[in-house]
């Protein structure tokens, strides 16, 4: 579980430190947090990352997706793997939270720059 767990944050981290990326953006990759110790809490902190961004409108539907899988886990009793499912769910919804945050401004810049 660990094994998968790093591979996709280190996917994650290499998609952030793209050559075009900040600094601020690449600790944002590199500072990703522990897994979760439950499913308990890793389902609560996913579900309200999920509230959070389809509240502003701006909720990618693979975090929905994760959710479900990792629930369909934690029920056929792979807690290892909902773990790591609710976790990426809630990774998902953190991250479309920073996308939208981003965006509200740099659009102006690629607009207002021509």
């Amino acid at each position: 579980m660990k094994q998968i767990y790093l591979i996709s944050l280190l996917v994650l981290a290499g998609a952030c430190s793209y050559p075009g990326a900040t600094s601020e953006e690449q600790v944002s990759a590199q500072s990703l947090p522990a897994p979760s110790a439950s499913y308990a809490e890793a389902h609560a902190a996913a579900v309200a990352a999920i509230e959070l961004s389809a509240s502003g409108g701006h909720a990618w539907n693979s975090a929905e997706v994760l959710l479900a899988e990792g629930a369909a886990a934690a029920a056929a009793g792979d807690t290892d793997l909902a773990i790591q499912l609710t976790d990426k769910a809630r990774i998902q919804a953190e991250l479309s939270i920073e996308q939208a945050e981003y965006e509200e401004s740099a659009w102006k810049e690629r607009v207002l720059s021509d």
